[in-house]
């Protein structure tokens, strides 16, 4: 017994020792030439069973070695295999760089896609880029809460949104940039913006976002902001399934009470419009509406409480192999919801002398659901050949009830009630491939469809108006109690295909063809209820939110109330743009420091826009031409860290459709009202960049750009006033210029704290034709910041192999900004500086669990407009709005 406790005593002892000798490493493995890191390499102790495999950072950790020293076995696949000297009492995590197996590669028919989601990676494409680019990848947004594209591309030097969505790029509007899916160009659900809404693109479904601030042949020459290509996730690494969820809120909005409209249904499904009751004959229609009821909906308003936003996302990746090739399979499918109630809102109209014309208060009320589905097919073969096929979907529908109350231009003391619905939709499918022939050609193709549809279904207003203490039904002109329906589709098809030659070294040629053929088809149907002969008793305010009580069919059938229907050619456009293009593009080495990029692409567009005048004439817009487009950027690189860059090209800026349609657009009464131009020409754009940058290994690195742009008759926003109203149009400038300054670093300031930064500095001027309306004839362009600035904060600690803590403060400014340009002596509308900052944190806890928390909008600022007096130098705040903070709890599961 005696002699047994020993051999335990000493047995235990014996492993308390070599515990105590024991030692741990930590790594991580990369590409020796691109410095992305490998993710599944192998990590083995030298002579043991102790060993690991790298996660998708390409980090590794063992730990248990006995003795002083090992030696580290690596290996992967078409790399050649490195064994480290490792020491006990090494502090540093080691870095292993790994060299590609040539000789391998001509055996081995294995393609490893690069993981172009983490900082990392991203940093080294786009430090070996040829032209100058900025990036942000999945992993980025998700430490910084970025729940979409839109909220993503905010974080990028130079670019912000406008309150309505617009993007503005370098101080220049919508109409500069272009928007990419996977490299192909995607059409836009929305009337207003020439670009896709960036928010229908969730960050579940991306793998990152790259901009492009200059101009390279190889893509369509309609940009002189920038090219935002958003790439989709792709199965790259090992098997997965994940689930999501969400819940959250907003503070201001959360438990209060919420108004809504009477609707049809839920927002999953779109309302529409009997079609008999739009192609049915005028005087049948009146006949049948006084005896058959027209609509499933009533002016009724009902309330119920906020309760909690909710939100999640499903994931699938899988890899097959299939005969010689493997075939990658990758499915998600997202659903969230959101809430918001903006209390005491307020919007004026002013005339020259500073008087007020029209002047509401608001409450405002939405729904919003938003649905993404992204699915994609990959086949890999022939060693490095590639065939995919993506389909991505999207819907977003957001119903908006808003009680205005104020007086109009003729001093009526009004109230509203207002329902206005969107759904947005978009279907796109791509298919590409990419084909090798030996070391030096090679040969890629892609097409893509999309079909985009933005549909307004049963916008609703009545109004009221207050006399002598009493509230009586307002009956101007007939026309203030209304019903729209209006539906817009666009339909988009593109073809690309670019035939490589490499050469030398470094050195390869391209020559490709690219064809894009848009069409567009918009169409909206009023409905007018007179309500001279109805004269109801309402006795306090609650009664506007039942007018089904003296609104309803029994009415009309007794003649108090008669239904007019307003379909007027008018009402409706159709537009087109088809594009063929043709281009040469070089990289050429003259020295190995120096690469020149140069290219010159030709188009030959045809844009047409066919419509009615107010008279009902009907009329066609061509706008055709014929281009030549340069471009050249030129990169030298002083060592591995530092470069210099510079470009030059010449671009064009086509008028968007909704621009070219002299279609008159009216959300409300007193509202503005939109009207295009048939006579805008295209604007050619003068592009000069310079940039420094400077890379480290560690990830630390610091740009600096100086820019400059000339921009011959570009295309502005104007307003004038028209029965009270304010209408904006659109007119071409005779020049104008944007000039700045940006500027970005990162720095890791301890271990696991990194800090981040841009900021943007701007000038730009535009110098308006003689003989217009407008004020001032020379002044900033619109949309244009002096100042933008983002910065984060990111802490990012490991604890042990598979538990992380994330955390990040995320802080933007966007400088002051003209909203609309002044006409008829009254000054320009100016959006006052905007300060945000957002907080995000995260932990995982296992390979498997991870939770969220996030706070958006902790400075819970409003927005604010002021318009310039010049008659009497004030500034008069004319829109005033607060969204409110939010705040957001989250919960995935990884198999």
């Amino acid at each position: 017994m005696i002699s047994t406790n020993k051999m335990i005593l000493a047995a235990s002892m014996l492993v308390t020792s070599l515990s105590a000798q024991a030692f741990t490493v930590k790594g991580v493995v990369i590409d020796r030439s691109t410095k992305e890191p490998l993710i599944g390499a192998t990590v083995q102790v030298s002579g043991t069973t102790v060993g690991a495999i790298t996660d998708m950072d390409g980090r590794f950790e063992l730990d248990r070695i006995a003795g002083e020293t090992c030696t580290l076995v690596v290996q992967y696949v078409s790399y050649k295999t490195e064994q480290i000297q490792v020491q006990k009492g090494q502090s540093q995590e080691l870095v292993i760089a790994l060299a590609p197996d040539n000789q391998q590669l001509d055996e081995v028919t294995v393609v490893a896609k690069k993981n172009l989601e983490n900082e990392r990676a991203l940093m080294m494409e786009r430090q070996k880029s040829s032209v100058a680019i900025e990036n942000i990848g999945a992993k980025e947004m998700s430490a910084k809460g970025i729940s979409n594209v839109e909220e993503g591309v905010k974080k990028i030097t130079g670019v912000s949104i406008a309150s309505a969505g617009q993007i503005i790029v370098r101080g220049l509007g919508d109409r500069y940039s272009t928007t990419t899916l996977n490299g192909l160009p995607i059409a836009s659900p929305n009337p207003d913006n020439k670009l896709i809404p960036l928010d229908l693109f969730p960050t579940s479904t991306v793998k990152n976002i790259t901009v492009s601030k200059v101009y390279e042949a190889n893509a369509f020459a309609d940009y002189s902001g920038a090219h935002i290509d958003i790439g989709t996730k792709e199965q790259t690494g090992e098997d997965f399934f994940s689930v999501s969820f969400n819940t959250g809120g907003k503070f201001n909005t959360l438990g209060k009470e919420m108004y809504r409209m009477d609707h049809e249904g839920t927002l999953f499904k779109t309302p529409s419009l009997d079609s008999r009751l739009r192609d049915m004959e005028l005087a049948d229609f009146e006949d049948y509406a006084q005896t058959n009821p027209l609509f499933h909906t009533s002016f009724d308003v009902s309330r119920k409480h906020a309760l909690p936003e909710f939100g999640g996302n499903v994931g699938f990746g899988k890899n097959f192999d299939l005969g010689s090739g493997k075939l990658s399979v990758l499915a998600s499918l997202g659903i969230s919801n959101e809430q918001q109630a903006m209390m005491d809102a307020s919007v004026r109209t002013l005339e020259a002398t500073g008087t007020t014309l029209n002047d509401f208060t608001y409450d405002s009320y939405s729904n919003e659901l938003k649905i993404a589905g992204l699915g994609s097919l990959g086949y890999s073969f022939r060693g490095q050949d590639q065939l995919s096929y993506t389909f991505f979907y999207a819907r977003n529908a957001i119903d908006n009830y808003m009680r205005r109350e104020g007086y109009d231009y003729e001093d009526h003391n009004l109230l509203g009630s207002n329902s206005v619905t969107h759904i947005y939709g978009l279907q796109n499918h791509q298919l590409s491939g990419k084909h090798f022939f030996g070391d030096k050609w090679g040969l890629h193709w892609g097409g893509s469809y999309s079909k985009t549809t933005s549909d307004e279904p049963d916008r609703r207003q009545i109004m009221f108006i207050r006399k002598d203490n009493t509230l009586e039904l307002f009956k101007l002109n007939r026309q203030e109690t209304m019903r729209y329906f209006g539906t817009l589709d666009e339909k988009e098809w593109v073809g690309n295909l670019m035939g490589e030659y490499k050469f030398g070294a470094q050195n390869k040629l391209q020559g490709g063809f690219t064809y894009k053929d848009k069409t567009r088809d918009y169409f909206s149907t009023r409905f007018y209820y007179n309500l001279n002969k109805l004269n109801p008793t309402i006795s306090s305010e609650e009664d506007i939110y039942t007018p089904s009580d003296f609104l309803n069919q029994e009415s009309i059938e007794n003649g108090e109330v008669s239904i007019t229907r307003s379909q007027q050619p008018k009402d409706r456009y159709s537009a087109g743009n088809r594009i063929y293009a043709g281009y040469l593009l070089a990289d050429i080495y003259p020295v190995e420091a120096l690469l020149v990029n140069v290219g010159l692409r030709y188009e030959s567009s045809k844009q047409w826009v066919n419509y009615a005048e107010d008279g009902g004439t009907l009329q066609r817009r061509d706008l055709n031409s014929n281009d030549l487009f340069p471009a050249m950027n030129l990169r030298y690189q002083f060592n591995k860290e530092n470069s210099l860059r510079f470009s030059f090209s010449r671009t064009v800026t086509r008028p968007s459709f909704i621009e070219m349609a002299p279609f008159l657009y009216q959300e409300s009464y007193g509202s503005a009202q939109i009207r295009g131009n048939a006579d805008l020409q295209n604007g050619y754009n003068y592009n000069l960049d310079l940039r420094y940058e400077l890379f480290k290994e560690n990830g630390n690195m610091f740009s600096v750009t100086a820019y400059y742009k000339h921009l011959e008759n570009p295309i502005e926003q104007i307003q004038e006033l028209s029965g009270g109203a304010t209408v904006h149009s659109f007119q071409n400038a005779s020049n104008g210029m944007a000039t700045g300054l940006e500027i970005e670093f990162r720095k890791e300031l301890l271990r696991e704290l990194r800090l981040g930064a841009n900021a943007s500095f701007m000038y730009t001027d535009v110098k308006l034709p003689e003989g217009g309306a407008y004020t001032n004839t020379q002044r900033a362009l619109q949309g244009a910041s002096p100042y933008l600035v983002n910065a984060d904060i990111t802490y990012s600690p490991r604890f042990g192999e598979d538990q992380q803590l994330n955390a990040a403060l995320v802080y933007n400014l966007q400088g002051p900004r003209i909203q609309s340009v002044g006409i008829s002596g009254l000054g320009d509308v100016k959006q006052q500086p905007v300060h945000t900052l957002n907080f995000v944190g995260s932990f995982t806890f296992s390979k498997r669990v991870a939770v969220k928390l996030q706070v958006n909008d902790l400075l819970n600022q409003p927005v604010i407009f002021k318009q310039e007096v010049p008659s009497t130098g004030e500034k008069v705040e004319v829109e005033r709005f607060k969204r409110g903070s939010s705040f957001e709890l989250g919960i995935t599961y990884t198999l």
